[in-house]
């Protein structure tokens, strides 16, 4: 349904935001992102960045891409917590920490689901440095080859008749069509009307230029093949005929705009990516 190999992007989308905290006016700022990460890591990555080498190799666009999807995710779900929310499902968490640090989530339910490889991990990192875990995060161990999600997540307190905010980030690129209309289908038909689901994906024409090249390449080097994509034209329908209404699709200049400013100015930003949104009809 959303399958993963364990630890595979989670970890390299990590280092990332570890190596944006070395920045003197980080995009998004994630303090404890170095708590799953090598610091020579993080520090390389940063080194790399800093001589201009991320840039001649073409992969500092798609670095860009992933912290701004960072930030832009954690202020709709700011936006979402402040209008009315009752819970939050996080599918492939991997070591997304916003549920510590983003205060309008106090109180809220939210559901980390990975695998339980990534989520134990997860948990004797984070019991370094915040201690003890917040009691509204529960953490949902799931091995999408044998488990089944939805008893998973009632058995971890789940409830399908509130409102609920999905986060499906960094996942959907990796999955066959079927395994996005498992995903979907599970959204729509086991959460309560007006549930909001963000995801990113990857324009498909975008995938046959050069720039899309590089695309392949950077998620290879993190672990990840793509192994689908939409025409941004065709998200409405798509999502309409799953079960969903009101479709936005944020492009890349849209979604980096309001970040893209002052000091990271001129960063460059990977294109043929979006973000999308819609509500459970």
């Amino acid at each position: 349904m959303v399958k993963r190999r364990p630890m595979s992007t989670a970890k390299g989308v990590a280092v990332v935001r570890a190596a944006e905290m070395l920045r003197r006016e980080p995009i998004a700022a994630d303090p404890y992102a170095k708590s799953f990460v090598l610091p020579f890591n993080a520090f390389g990555l940063r080194f790399i960045q800093s001589i201009g080498l991320s840039r001649l190799i073409g992969i500092e666009p798609m670095i860009t891409f992933a912290i701004v999807r960072e930030q832009y995710v954690h202020d709709l779900m700011v936006s979402e917590a402040r209008a009315r929310l009752d819970q939050i499902v996080i599918l492939g968490a991997g070591f997304d920490t916003r549920a510590y640090r983003i205060p309008e989530l106090d109180g809220i339910p939210v559901f980390e689901v990975d695998h339980p490889v990534t989520q134990a991990q997860k948990q004797a990192a984070l019991k370094g440095v915040i201690n003890p875990l917040p009691a509204n995060v529960h953490f949902v161990g799931v091995d999408f080859e044998t488990d089944d999600l939805g008893e998973r997540l009632r058995a971890s307190g789940y409830r399908e008749d509130v409102l609920t905010l999905f986060v499906w980030q960094g996942v959907s690129m990796y999955l066959t069509a079927a395994g996005i209309d498992r995903t979907l289908a599970f959204v729509a038909q086991h959460s309560a009307k007006g549930s909001v689901i963000v995801f990113d994906y990857f324009d498909g024409r975008a995938l046959k230029t050069a720039e899309g090249a590089v695309i392949r390449i950077f998620t290879s080097v993190m672990g990840e093949h793509v192994t689908w994509a939409l025409d941004p034209g065709q998200l409405g329908p798509f999502l309409e005929a799953r079960g969903f209404t009101g479709a936005r699709s944020t492009n890349a200049a849209a979604m980096s705009a309001p970040y893209l400013t002052g000091a990271n100015a001129g960063r460059p930003m990977a294109k043929g990516v979006h973000i999308a949104s819609a509500r459970v009809a």
